[in-house]
Parts: structure tokens; sequence; C-alpha cells
């Protein structure tokens, strides 16, 4: 394990009780809706899928309820705890495996379908995630995947400028998030801030990096909904393995 992704397991084994509590929030309100219905759309009935990273379990308990045969993984074994605690008190059921998705345990052509929220930005090869994911997707398989920019501010000047007047205008209002609000173990989120200033996606242009990505490694009908002005700050991408 190197030291980057050693600080990484640490600051989201820290995180995972109120991470899971916000998580859960979510999934019960209007993200909740929103995802239940892109699945619904973009899935096939009884598809077998793999939530590439599910920190505490907010795709994972709602592909369950929708009865998907689910398997999850994640690097940080206290969020695996907390998944298992959210599936049991739903009495849901899913695979629960710790692993690193930079180096999936699956054989090829496992899985229909791959979901993944806002970990590719967080790993210290993103580009061998990828490769992983079309590794272990069957042919005509489903790539769901949110990401974001979430700390490209520290290294362009355009970000930076759009993160400087978005503090300007809302102070600290984004402190009030729903993570920020669930925050009960009182985690400095600022240690993340200097882990994610080692991290090569902080340092690329995104969603164009994943999409070129995709497309050089045989996906297709590859569709990206951006979402953030004037500069793209998460998107939703869905792409098909050719």
């Amino acid at each position: 394990m190197s030291e980057l992704l050693k600080d990484i397991q640490t600051y989201w084994d820290m995180r995972a009780g109120g991470f899971s509590d916000a998580s859960m929030e979510e999934r019960k309100t209007a993200p909740g809706q929103r995802w239940e219905n892109i699945f619904r759309t973009s899935l096939k009935e009884g598809s077998k899928v793999l939530d590439d990273g599910c920190g505490a379990g907010f795709f994972t308990t709602l592909l369950a309820s929708m009865d998907f045969e689910v398997t999850a993984v994640d690097y940080s074994s206290k969020m695996l705890e907390q998944v298992r605690n959210n599936l049991a008190a739903e009495k849901l059921n899913a695979d629960l495996l710790q692993m690193d998705v930079q180096k999936l345990d699956f054989p090829d052509n496992s899985f229909d379908a791959v979901v993944s929220r806002n970990v590719f930005w967080n790993l210290e090869h993103a580009d061998q995630a990828y490769e992983e994911v079309g590794r272990v997707l069957k042919k005509d398989g489903i790539l769901i995947l949110e990401d974001g920019n979430y700390y490209r501010h520290y290294f362009n000047e355009k970000y930076a400028k759009m993160y400087q007047e978005f503090q300007k205008m809302h102070g600290n209002e984004e402190d009030q998030g729903c993570h920020a609000r669930h925050n009960k173990e009182n985690v400095d989120f600022h240690i993340m801030e200097e882990i994610a200033k080692k991290l090569p996606m902080s340092h690329v242009d995104r969603p164009s990096w994943d999409f070129n990505k995709l497309v050089e490694l045989g996906f297709h009908k590859i569709q990206v909904e951006v979402s953030g002005s004037p500069l793209p700050m998460s998107f939703c991408i869905v792409a098909q393995k050719g």
C-alpha cells in the first residue's frame, strides 16, 4: 500500500459514521429519487451490478431495494461496516468486499453494470480504475459514474477565480451542507484538501479526460451530463462497453 493510499483510507475511515448518516439522508430525499430514475432508465431488470467504491452504501442500498444483484467494494473497512448496517436496517442484501477499485479481484466480464459515485477524483490511478471497469464489464455492459472537479481550483486559474467568486458570494453557507451537518466525528475536512493536492485527478480537466479514456477503452454511446457554470463542477457519465 502506498503512503497516499494509506492516508486516503485513514481519512475515510474517520469520516465513516457521519458520512453514512449524510448518505442515507440523501438516499431518502431528492438525490435518491433522481438516481432511482436513472437506474430504472439505464439498467435492465435484475442486472448484476458492481458498486465500485461504495462508501457508506448510497448506491448499494438503493440498488438492492430495486432488486438488482449487487456487489459492493470499498477500500475503507469502516465504510463497509456502515454499508452492512444500512443494509440490515432495511433488510436488504448485497455482497460486500474490501477491495481497491484500481485493482479489482474479479474475473473478466463479471458484471452487467458498474456504478460509481464521487470516487475517481479520490484515486491515485483513475486510469487503472477505468481499465478495471472495462475489464469486469460484460460486452454491452453499462457504466454509470458521477464525479467532479472538486479540487481543480488548486491547479487551474479559471477554476481558482470561480472558486474565489463563489466564496465571496456565499461565504460559509457551503459549511451547512449535508455532510458538514452530519460530521459527528468532527473530522477536519482540510485533511482531504491536502490529500487532494497530491492526487492526479486534481490536475486534469474533467469530464473531457474521462470521455477520452472511455473512448480509448472502446466504450460507445457515451452520454455526459455536466453541472456547474461557467465551468464543469460535477458530471454524470452513462456509457456502454463495446
